[in-house]
């Protein structure tokens, strides 16, 4: 991977930030460039929802987005129609650079990139873009403003979208560095009934990202679970969910699914 020669690339691409048509234009030709076979064959074979995309390297992709971010930086007047031409494009690697452009630049510009989000939050549909953008594009802002992105995150949590609702509980993530509340929880609360795999898998790696900075109310939580006689999906959530709780309170919970009908290894 020749990194210079992307970034002047990608430089030479933003100049035509104000101009739609020709950006879009020449960010095609920039990906066609960069189409890797490998790439092509993970991405059918791991994000198997993946619409339109090219097979163009996450590291390519990354320093275009670096790229993209700097320009957001120095241009945040340019920004809104930057980032809705890029999404616009249709791409899975358009959106992953729109996504990942936003994580230095979204925590100084939150409404922005929340306008921008919360515009393009029904177009998902895969979980690698899901996750980008809510990482980069939403978790820096829980960092220093959760009480912004709380409420929305509630609101994505509980829609009739798969994709949303897994959007939803991953912008709890940011709370891997910050302390919980039990408004959070209240978030996970409309997660732990889930039976669709995607949204599941997210409820308990986001559970288990969280538990370093927050422990005990990440085990009071399930415990609280495992005492509710719960579903499958639901003890699936919880098992999968405290593994990197402590040993006794992984013990102590999974005794508690076994008094409600779960075996006990």
């Amino acid at each position: 991977m020749n990194k210079s020669q992307i970034q002047e690339k990608t430089k030479k691409l933003l100049e035509k930030a104000d101009r739609p048509n020709e950006f879009t234009k020449n960010l095609q030709e920039i990906l066609k460039f960069y189409v890797d076979k490998e790439a092509t064959k993970n991405y059918q074979r791991i994000i198997p929802d993946t619409g339109k995309f090219y097979g163009v390297p996450k590291p390519v992709l990354w320093v275009m987005a670096t790229e993209t971010s700097n320009f957001l930086k120095e241009e945040p007047a340019k920004s809104e129609l930057l980032l809705k031409t890029l999404w616009s494009e249709g791409s899975y690697e358009a959106r992953q650079i729109a996504g990942k452009s936003l994580e230095k630049f979204g925590a100084k510009n939150p409404k922005i990139c929340l306008d921008f989000v919360s515009s393009v939050v029904p177009d998902l549909d895969n979980w690698s873009v899901c996750d980008c953008l809510a990482m980069y594009g939403i978790e820096p802002i829980v960092y220093s403003a959760p009480e912004i992105v709380l409420p929305l995150s509630e609101k994505w949590a509980k829609n009739k979208n798969k994709w949303i609702r897994r959007f939803g509980i991953v912008t709890l993530r940011g709370y891997k560095k910050i302390k919980i509340t039990d408004k959070v929880f209240a978030v996970f609360n409309y997660a732990m009934n889930e039976d669709r795999p995607d949204v599941k898998k997210a409820v308990s790696w986001i559970l288990r990202d969280i538990t370093k900075k927050n422990p005990n109310e990440v085990a009071e939580f399930l415990t609280k679970w495992a005492k509710t006689n719960p579903s499958k999906d639901t003890k699936w959530i919880i098992k999968d969910g405290m593994k990197k709780l402590s040993n006794n309170e992984q013990k102590n919970i999974l005794r508690l699914l076994m008094k409600g009908g779960e075996k006990y290894e």
